[in-house]
């Protein structure tokens, strides 16, 4: 597993996260086409407008460990409100594994002991994408 930090700050400018096709979008303009499983987060303020943008892990072709502690640190860090993750599937399946729906439980509950919200956790794969909550996955 490699650890990746790339940092986008945001500018008077930056995007709002007003549902989740915006969100689609903006992942899978940064997304689509990669040969590893990156997994990123928009940091988000109150307005759900960027903070930063992180791609924060980087794996395999057909997974990534994330490690929800360096997660909540960076949005403790950032001061964040909110985040929005995402992930990609360099297969082209858009459809979330049991994994991936585990691991975004896990990140929830993390970030909710810190008063961050999750808001949603966008897949992508090639032109697609998948919304973990239209799905459903982070109610509760």
């Amino acid at each position: 597993m490699r650890r990746r930090w790339r940092l986008i700050t945001a500018t008077p400018l930056a995007p709002f996260f007003e549902s989740s096709s915006v969100s689609g979008e903006f992942f899978r303009a940064k997304l689509a086409g990669r040969e590893r499983e990156v997994f990123t987060v928009a940091f988000l303020n109150n307005q759900h407008q960027l903070l930063a943008y992180e791609e924060i892990f980087e794996g395999s072709i057909a997974s990534v460990e994330i490690h929800p502690r360096e997660v909540v640190r960076r949005a403790l860090q950032l001061n964040a409100a909110a985040v929005i993750l995402s992930h990609n599937h360099p297969s082209f399946t858009p459809e979330p594994s049991s994994a991936d729906i585990a691991i975004t439980g896990r990140l929830k509950t993390a970030l909710e002991l810190v008063a961050v919200r999750v808001i949603d956790h966008i897949i992508v794969a090639g032109n697609e994408t998948v919304s973990l909550a239209e799905r459903g996955h982070l109610n509760g």
